[in-house]
């Protein structure tokens, strides 16, 4: 199973848990909002499940008032950990 099988089955939507596996595998400590592929998720849908993820506490959303990228930082939230299980047994996700 992959982790769009996974993802819409558990999460509800494919893109949810490719992009927490994206965040988790491949993104530094701090991230911008159009940084995740389009082969994770599409743009359109980036910043509601980022959201999705500040609401959890998992993320916290920075706003630079000179800059109008958007960055996102990972908390050490304990939900982190279902993302973690999640990695060993889903096909890794796109980079």
């Amino acid at each position: 199973m992959d982790a769009g099988d996974v993802g819409r089955l558990m999460f509800g939507r494919p893109s949810r848990l490719r992009l927490a596996l994206w965040i988790h595998l491949h993104a530094g400590p701090r991230f911008y909002q159009s940084e995740p592929p389009k082969t994770v998720i599409a743009q359109s849908a980036t910043g509601i499940e980022l959201t999705r993820l500040v609401d959890l506490g998992m993320l916290t959303e920075h706003r630079e008032p000179a800059n109008r990228r958007v960055y996102y930082e990972r908390t050490r939230s304990p939900l982190w950990s279902i993302i973690v299980a999640a990695s060993k047994v889903v096909d890794p996700v796109d980079k």
